[in-house]
């Protein structure tokens, strides 16, 4: 009989050992998946995967990053499905279906996924997840004025709010960009993720935008503030976007992003505290 249930901390290191294992295309060493499990926001005993053992033996996990993170309405918990895998010969028992059935039955978590293979999408959906994003907002390298940016937003101190210095905080020593962009109306605070998506130019991907309507009435001059002169893009999913937003290109993404529904506004489902920024994934 098959044993399903949340990984205990005693098995986090035969849960890296199997990810190390069994996803031989991936560019991680152990040091990554012990980093990916290691509880980074929800500390050594929160929970991080789901296992499933035969007889004892470990045959499938899915790996979740928890975090409790800050919103509009207070401290709320999210989940970030990651390194989903059951071996070849226990497939097509409707396993994973009940890894992600025990993975989003909590009502005060809410699940994402934010880079599902395809061939996941439809598991996915009849587990109730929910498409949360299907197209990105682009801006191209651009000349003219453009505002002073703060590389270190950090030491501004009080002149951040305590929300964007937590969200700050907890993301440092990550491959990311933390910035503050002077505009007339005050401060856009912002997290950019650098990703090499293609030869021709760098992805520059907002994962975290503080002040979504600012950012909209000054969106122009704020890429042309912060991106390179030239090789790059600035990148910002759809449900980010306010009224007014003017882009130079909208693109759809290889797969929706997903998630459940319910206790956050899809405005305020970014992709920090994900498996994203801990691996360096490369998102569609």
């Amino acid at each position: 009989m098959l044993d399903i249930a949340y990984a205990s901390p005693a098995e986090r290191e035969e849960v890296a050992q199997f990810m190390n294992a069994v996803f031989v295309r991936a560019k991680w060493g152990i040091e990554s998946w012990r980093g990916l499990l290691a509880g980074r926001w929800c500390g050594l005993e929160g929970r991080y995967a789901i296992t499933v053992r035969d007889a004892g033996k470990l045959i499938g996990v899915l790996g979740l990053v928890y975090a409790e993170r800050q919103t509009s309405r207070g401290p709320r918990t999210t989940a970030d499905m990651t390194s989903w895998y059951v071996l070849k010969d226990y497939r097509g028992q409707g396993i994973g279906k009940k890894m992600i059935a025990l993975a989003t039955q909590d009502p005060d978590v809410t699940v994402t996924n934010f880079s599902s293979a395809t061939a996941a999408v439809n598991v996915l959906e009849k587990a109730g997840l929910k498409e949360l994003d299907r197209e990105r907002l682009v801006w191209l390298p651009s000349q003219g004025a453009g505002f002073q940016v703060h590389e270190d937003p950090l030491s501004l101190g009080d002149r951040l709010p305590a929300k964007d210095r937590r969200i700050i905080a907890d993301h440092q020593g990550l491959r990311l960009r933390h910035l503050a962009v002077e505009t007339p109306e005050g401060l856009c605070t912002m997290v950019i993720y650098p990703q090499k998506k293609h030869d021709d130019y760098v992805t520059h991907e907002i994962m975290y935008l503080a002040d979504q309507p600012l950012f909209a009435q000054h969106a122009r001059q704020i890429a042309r503030s912060v991106l390179p002169s030239e090789a790059a893009i600035l990148s910002l999913d759809r449900r980010f976007a306010r009224e007014g937003i003017v882009c130079d290109e909208v693109r759809a993404f290889a797969t929706p992003r997903y998630c459940q529904q319910g206790l956050l506004d899809p405005s305020e489902i970014d992709m920090l505290y994900s498996e994203c920024v801990l691996l360096n994934i490369k998102i569609h």
